[in-house]
């Protein structure tokens, strides 16, 4: 009650200051998901411009006899009348824009996945099939290389061919982009979602394709942190176990176990968010990274456990998926004893079918919980619902 009261105050405060921005979505330029510290928007469409402008000051109060404003200041000449937030601005979407509970982080990704299926499931789906594809053909082009020498015992390894090489470094890059790209490419459809509005497939990857690079090198920084963090317990443990001491092993468990928990953490936390500030805001990986920190400063260990428990509870599901459809896997072999073949055929595509549903269930849900991160901290600490409802007013009008 005390919040509702506190943000309808804020609201009649910007009404009768006359300094709300106006939202005229016919004339507006696009913008993005801009941060209140400013700087150059990139390219966005329509709909997210009045959502994304940065956080207007707070208006000061007036001199000591001093008249107050007018309840409802006449606008300028030639200019839009303002939109001021109404009772059924505060949930134009899938969320109400206000702070959100426990229960809605486990609940608003599959209203995620129900409003904007288009993004939230296909974009994941997509990223999973090119990689499959390409890493099926790296792997159909080794095994066919007689350079390698890999399907013909008798033939001596001369070399790889060139296509060989550069469809398996394609293959890898693109296996490495499949998770950075597969939830960052949900953070457009999620966002678009808590104003109400659907976008398709293209759009999202309109906004997402110029940040590839940028996804590409996060992923690089948050490879070499860990690498640096487990390197030492790693080495020790191998040192340890080939020389038969006990102890140096018992070192490296410590140590690796030390470094486990925290990097850990901060990469479980902080790389995903800063993928959404990244798409969303258009901005840098260093801007990403420092933009994520100052925003889950005061929510980190909050947010450390929403991810902990949604990531248990949709891996569990997904698992319990995968165990059904090895299971399925098996009857078929059972069934078809005499055609190896095809049970084969059919064990490697049913298991491929579930492994796909399930790499799209996992990415889409916790790309839906990264984005509400993001928009649950600069709701909390920037005042963004205030942001939301005047572009879901201004759409509405």
């Amino acid at each position: 009650m005390w919040g509702e009261l506190t943000r309808l105050v804020a609201v009649a405060r910007w009404s009768a200051s006359g300094r709300m921005p106006v939202n005229d979505t016919a004339s507006a330029g696009p913008q993005e998901w801009a941060s209140p510290e400013g700087g150059a928007p990139a390219t966005a469409t329509a709909a997210v411009a009045a959502a994304a402008t940065a956080s207007p000051a707070q208006p000061t109060a007036s001199p000591a006899g001093a008249a107050p404003p007018a309840a409802n200041p006449a606008p300028a000449s030639g200019t839009a009348p303002q939109a001021t937030p109404t009772f059924r601005s505060w949930q134009p979407g899938i969320i109400p824009l206000r702070p959100q509970s426990f229960g809605e982080f486990l609940a608003a990704p599959f209203k995620a996945m129900r409003f904007n299926r288009a993004v939230v499931l296909g974009g994941p789906l997509l990223c999973m099939v090119i990689a499959m594809l390409l890493g099926a053909a790296a792997l159909w082009l080794a095994l066919t290389d007689s350079s390698l020498a890999l399907m013909n015992p008798s033939e001596q390894f001369t070399g790889i061919e060139a296509q060989t090489i550069i469809v398996g470094i394609a293959a890898f890059l693109a296996l490495v982009l499949a998770d950075s790209v597969a939830t960052a490419i949900v953070a457009p459809g999620f966002a678009r979602a808590v104003l109400g509005e659907r976008i398709t497939l293209s759009t999202a990857l309109r906004q997402v394709m110029p940040r590839i690079g940028h996804l590409l090198l996060l992923w690089l920084v948050s490879a070499i942190v860990a690498t640096i963090a487990f390197a030492p317990g790693i080495v020790a443990i191998a040192v340890g176990a080939g020389a038969g001491d006990g102890g140096t092993v018992a070192l490296g468990v410590i140590t690796l176990l030390a470094f486990l928990v925290p990097v850990g953490l901060l990469l479980g936390v902080i790389a995903p968010v800063a993928r959404c500030a990244l798409v969303l805001e258009q901005i840098g990986v260093v801007a990403a990274i420092r933009r994520t920190f100052s925003l889950i400063r005061g929510r980190f260990w909050w947010s450390v456990l929403i991810v902990v428990v949604t990531g248990t509870i949709i891996n569990i599901v997904m698992s319990i998926v995968q165990n059904v459809g090895g299971l399925g896997a098996s009857v078929v072999i059972v069934l078809a004893p005499q055609a190896e073949w095809l049970a084969m055929a059919l064990l490697v595509g049913i298991t491929a079918f579930f492994t796909v549903v399930s790499y799209v269930f996992i990415s889409a849900y916790m790309g839906s919980v990264y984005a509400l991160i993001y928009v649950d901290v600069r709701i909390r600490f920037e005042g963004f619902d205030l942001e939301l409802a005047r572009a879901a007013e201004a759409r509405r009008a």
